[in-house]
């Protein structure tokens, strides 16, 4: 009746204001008249707002694709320069851990060069310590015989010599000659004390040498344990810087997993309230993730690789990062918002009894009430696939919004959008109405994900977190 109604009113005005016209024309004495049916006025008028509104729509897209495209060109020009400083930063760590690593080799050598100098040192001091020892004491043992000789042989030569004495002159020849025999053995016995004289001045004169080596060892040996001591110090101090520097990347890497993580926690935490697990929305599959982790805690050790523990932990935080940009991104797409301002809800997600036939149904959708031809509004970016009278639903819109969500609007006065257009967050898509099988104005609302029907009441509770944060 109404659709009747309609076609009546449009047949009025069209004969009011687009009435059949003639045009006369007259050249050299001829006239033509030429007749403008209204059908074909019509058709030029239709004509007419088709070019412009198609104009406008065109110009208007234009202007907005422009936007969009420079708007991204910021975006990437910013993150290019936030990466390119990022990786300055991992050059300057990683140079500075090449020179302090350079530093620890040379002191480690120098102190194995001193360490053996030392050794060698130690080993000559033994070495010319036993050799005077066991000189000292083959002299001592040469001067005691020596001594025990000649005392043993003044003593039988006296014995001898007194014998003969007291005997015949006839042997005085013989104690002459005898005599003669103990004066050559004293000079042999005076030239042998002085070659032990002499040998004792030579032994003198090694032990002065020796101890001269000896000196001068301990002197190099003390220089030595100094410079370790220096070297000692050097190294503790390096450690000391080498430690600091760890522990403030550390710090950094740490403050940021912990800003990260947490950030992560509460938009996992956002989207758990819509009912669907955030793991299943970044993988695409139940109960799989491409960034679950797990395993044994085994702290990082120092002394491994240079830059081992920055290059592990910078993995990790972009691991995170990516998941944190994922997150967002779902974010950005999920309907959260309610597609009317002001509303009241007629009937729930899930099971009711139909209030047309009084049976029991499943109701897949939220029923909101308002006032008459209220604005509707898309509750996330997207995608026109749908608008127009749809059976039952009558007026009807749907937007899909990507990664499978898709939001489904019914019963409007009027849809505002075209299939296949782009529409932004809040735009305005129709008027509320009550088109279809529906016993009063409201708006009935769908959220479906991968093609199975979720609460949008659920989606709209958590999008009152959301905005709110």
């Amino acid at each position: 009746m109404r659709l009747k109604y309609v076609i009546r009113r449009l047949k009025r005005l069209f004969d009011a204001y687009l009435p059949d016209r003639e045009l006369i024309m007259r050249t050299d004495g001829k006239v033509w008249f030429v007749k403008i049916s209204k059908k074909t006025q019509v058709a030029g008028l239709i004509l007419i707002i088709v070019t412009s509104g198609w104009g406008i729509f065109s110009s208007f897209s234009f202007f907005v694709v422009g936007k969009v495209i420079e708007a991204k060109e910021k975006e990437i020009l910013k993150t290019r320069i936030v990466y390119r400083g990022l990786l300055s930063e991992i050059s300057n760590y990683q140079s500075k851990f090449t020179i302090l690593t350079d530093d620890l080799e040379k002191n480690h050598v120098s102190m194995l060069d001193l360490v053996e100098k030392n050794a060698n040192l130690q080993l000559n001091l033994s070495t010319a310590k036993s050799k005077l020892v066991s000189s000292k004491r083959q002299y001592e043992t040469e001067l005691v015989s020596s001594k025990r000789q000649y005392e043993t042989e003044l003593v039988s030569s006296k014995r001898q010599y007194e014998t003969e004495l007291v005997s015949s002159k006839r042997r005085q020849d013989e104690i002459a000659a005898i005599k003669g025999k103990l004066k050559a053995k004293l000079k042999d016995i005076e030239q042998r004390m002085r070659s032990l004289n002499t040998h004792n001045f030579k032994l003198k004169g090694n032990l002065t040498s020796i101890s001269g080596s000896l000196e001068s060892a301990l002197t190099e040996r003390n220089s030595a344990l100094m410079l370790n001591e220096r070297l000692n110090e050097r190294t503790s101090e390096l450690s000391k810087n080498l430690e600091n520097l760890q522990n403030s990347e550390k710090n950094v890497i740490a403050r940021l997993t912990l800003a990260t993580v947490d950030e992560i926690g509460v938009l996992e935490k956002f989207i758990s309230r819509t009912g669907i697990l955030p793991k299943q929305l970044i993988s695409g599959k139940k109960g799989t993730s491409t960034l679950a982790q797990g395993g044994p805690f085994v702290e990082m050790r120092q002394g491994g690789e240079p830059g081992a523990f920055l290059k592990s932990s910078i993995d990790s935080l972009g691991a995170r990062l990516d998941r944190l940009s994922k997150l967002k991104r779902l974010v950005g797409i999920i309907p959260f918002s309610p597609p009317l301002e002001h509303f009241s809800i007629s009937s729930h997600f899930g099971k009711r009894r139909d209030p047309i036939n009084k049976r029991w149904a499943m109701h897949y959708g939220l029923d909101l009430t308002s006032f008459k031809k209220a604005k509707v509004y898309a509750t996330a970016p997207g995608k026109v696939v749908k608008s127009g009278y749809k059976g039952k639903y009558g007026r009807f819109i749907e937007i899909d919004h990507g990664d499978g969500f898709k939001t489904r609007y019914g019963h409007l006065y009027k849809t505002l959008v075209k299939r296949g257009q782009e529409v932004k967050f809040r735009q305005k898509i129709g008027l509320l109405g009550n088109s279809g099988r529906s016993t009063g104005s409201h708006l009935h609302y769908e959220v479906t994900h991968n093609g199975k029907q979720k609460n949008p009441w659920r989606f709209i509770k958590a999008g009152k977190y959301v905005y709110k944060n």
